[in-house]
């Protein structure tokens, strides 16, 4: 039973990502459902229509860690100010810093 339980989450998993993917990779994306339609016993439509005909999934605010956004905003900010600051100095990206203090308030 477990075993059955892991292949339908793995199965919707990759089915959202082939959603989300598809107005990127259109053809491959196309072609990886088309291959996955062969291990479903779904009897809707949802097998003749293409990827780009089915709606794109929506998010749901309960999975939004405000403060990890937040988090990786300041990570962000950092990094743009330690641009501009190499930036100012002449110093390359990928010259290593011999140190690097940060403070924040």
């Amino acid at each position: 039973m477990d075993k059955i339980s892991a292949y339908n989450t793995l199965y919707s998993v990759i089915k959202q990502l082939l959603h989300l993917s598809a107005p990127f990779a259109p053809f491959i994306t196309e072609h990886i459902r088309g291959q996955m339609q062969t291990f479903t016993t779904e009897k809707t439509k949802e097998k003749d229509l293409s990827i780009h005909l089915n709606y794109i999934p929506l998010s749901s605010p309960q999975y939004i860690d405000k403060q990890f956004l937040e988090e990786i905003e300041l990570v962000r900010r950092i990094i743009s100010l330690g641009l501009s600051v190499r930036s100012k100095n002449n110093i390359k990206i990928k010259q290593p810093l011999a140190s690097l203090n940060i403070r924040i308030e």
